[in-house]
């Protein structure tokens, strides 16, 4: 009768472990690759929805100088001793958020919250401060909205908050799914964009830069290059290299 061939135990299990490291190395790669994807279509949502959403309120309202707001101002923590955001801060976001709020699809308001754990792009703990903030039906979170001034003529910067694009789960990291953006006269910008001088990319999304406002200045990068190379290698700028490789 004809020989039978096979593979014996042996073989198959050498296979099987050859293809399981194969697997664990190329597995992370893929997984943070389509993570990225994800995070920059999340967040160039959020950014039209968020400027169309300026756009019919000033339509509404008339300019932002118009709209009875005040400069936000920061308060001691009794018991830290660092700077926080007080209630006359708190009432100001309310005002703020209040006039877009009829032209984005909200689905909870956070009318105060002891907020959650955040980190800066270097891995630190950032200091939970109370906000209000807005819950989006797809699960952004909108944070926040400290204003600098209330009337921003030639492209100067009244105020800034911030883009949870995954509400409170984590990883709760500036750069990662956390962004922060401006509010102008008659736009809402991200932070970090090309010629930003408050923000530049180079200096405020910089993996290597300990400090508390670190990663700031990553989300107009993720906007309009569509990557998360800065958390894999340094030396990105607008003026030279946009990807790792």
């Amino acid at each position: 009768s004809p020989r039978r061939v096979a593979f014996t135990l042996a073989e198959v299990l050498i296979t099987l472990g050859i293809i399981g490291v194969v697997a664990a190395m190329t597995l992370p790669t893929l997984i943070a690759n389509h993570q990225q994807k994800v995070t920059v279509a999340k967040l160039k949502k959020v950014y039209s929805i968020l400027n169309q959403a300026y756009l019919r309120a000033l339509d509404e309202n008339g300019p932002l100088s118009s709209w009875g707001l005040q400069a936000s101002q920061s308060e001691e923590n009794p018991e830290t001793g660092e700077s926080m955001a007080g209630d006359q801060a708190i009432e100001q976001m309310f005002l703020f958020w209040g006039k877009l709020q009829p032209y984005m699809r909200v689905l909870k308001t956070y009318n105060k919250s002891d907020g959650y754990p955040a980190y800066n792009l270097a891995g630190g703990l950032k200091t939970s401060k109370t906000f209000p903030a807005l819950i989006l039906n797809d699960g952004t979170l909108i944070g926040g909205a400290w204003l600098y001034r209330t009337s921003c003529p030639d492209r100067r910067k009244c105020g800034d908050f911030y883009v949870d694009i995954n509400g409170d789960a984590p990883p709760n990291t500036t750069g990662r799914d956390m962004f922060y953006f401006y509010v102008l006269e008659n736009s809402i910008m991200p932070m970090g964009f090309s010629g930003d001088t408050y923000r530049p990319f180079e200096d405020w999304c910089d993996r290597n830069f300990f400090n508390a406002q670190s990663g700031y200045g990553c989300a107009a990068w993720v906007i309009y290059n569509e990557n998360m190379d800065y958390l894999k290698c340094d030396g990105l700028s607008w003026n030279g290299k946009h990807k790792c490789k």
